[in-house]
């Protein structure tokens, strides 16, 4: 008898453990978590159930509310689809079909779609006004689709313009924003008024060298390429110089000077900067590399030679720029190496 009493009270206690852990109380649970905002509890009780839960639309919607709490916005995303395709598809599938001009209210009006739809569209916006330079260009285009898509959808069934007029707006904003933050790249012809300093050594058959310092001072003409944004500014540029040069002895005891002496070389180099406070005014800097060769006059060939009579050397200048539409005013100020004074330039540029 007892047995009997024990086997009895076991099958009680077990079926009553069963009943407990019906849909609704695990929907209670749930919203009572939501409640509480204790969102992973949410996941785990579905997890739990999902065979059971996975049938029930009320559970997914409250699961995909805790993921969009957490912005988990991929997961929530796939939730509402699941709630689309396994419990208003009918509808949808009508929706789809008929244009905006012919959509009668009794297409949607006994489901959540409206809610649904809405819910898609502000999430893909999330997804997509998250994005970056390291987001595949693949999901870019593809949250902004889905979110385009959606919006759309949603003005069918009515949704307030209002709320969607604000989705628009986030989009736009982030295309605006993802355009001001992409290069984009422009050819530009420069003139230079340019002046520089460098070395060369007038050797004797002794092998004694005497130091000769040239100062030129001529014009640049050439271009470049650059990439823009709102932020940076880079480019790749090259020009072309005709300079004229006074040369002189920096030794006292060796007497050598000559004047109007033909310069020609060429400075190239890459180069940035950087927008201040306005987008018309930029710091940077470049890094040259220049070629110079003379017209220098040896007083004996007999007696000596040249060094350095042609140079390749490599610096840096501080550069600043302010533009005005196309046109740009640039000042340069640097040195090239190794070489005793400053490089220096004024010029004009001209963006295509």
């Amino acid at each position: 008898m007892m047995k009997i009493k024990l086997t009895l009270l076991t099958f009680i206690i077990s079926f009553s453990a069963i009943a407990a852990n019906t849909p609704l109380d695990n929907l209670k649970l749930m919203q009572l978590y939501l409640d509480k905002n204790q969102l992973e509890k949410v996941e785990d009780l579905y997890d739990e159930n999902e065979e059971i839960l996975g049938k029930n639309w009320m559970a997914l919607e409250r699961l995909a509310i805790s993921f969009e709490r957490r912005e988990k916005f991929k997961e929530a995303i796939e939730t509402y689809r699941k709630i689309i395709v396994n419990f208003n598809k009918e509808a949808h599938e009508k929706i789809l079909a008929t244009s905006a001009s012919k959509m009668d209210s009794s297409y949607y009006d006994k489901t959540k779609l409206q809610l649904y739809y809405y819910k898609l569209a502000f999430l893909n916006t999330q997804l997509f006004s998250k994005t970056n330079s390291y987001t595949p260009g693949n999901d870019r285009s593809k949250y902004k689709k889905n979110a385009e898509g959606f919006i759309g959808l949603a003005r069918k069934v009515k949704v307030d313009e209002g709320d969607l007029k604000l989705l628009e707006d986030l989009l736009q904003e982030k295309i605006n924003s993802d355009e001001r933050m992409t290069y984009k790249s422009h050819y530009y012809a420069s003139l230079d008024f340019i002046s520089w300093q460098d070395r060369l050594y007038l050797v004797n058959t002794s092998g004694v060298k005497t130091n000769l310092l040239s100062t030129a001072i001529g014009t640049c003409i050439g271009g470049g390429k650059k990439w823009e944004n709102v932020n940076f500014e880079f480019d790749l540029e090259g020009c072309f110089a005709v300079l004229t040069a006074t040369i002189s002895s920096e030794d006292r005891t060796v007497k050598y000077q000559q004047s109007s002496v033909a310069v020609k070389g060429f400075v190239a180099g890459p180069g940035m900067y950087f927008k201040t406070f306005s987008d018309n005014v930029l710091l940077g800097v470049h890094v040259p590399v220049k070629y110079r060769q003379g017209d220098w006059t040896n007083p004996d060939e007999t007696q000596y030679r040249f060094e350095r009579e042609k140079t390749y050397e490599a610096g840096y200048f501080l550069q600043s720029k302010i533009k005005i539409k196309n046109v740009s005013l640039r000042t340069r100020l640097g040195k090239v190496f190794p070489n005793p004074g400053s490089l220096w330039s004024i010029g004009l540029l001209y963006d295509f």
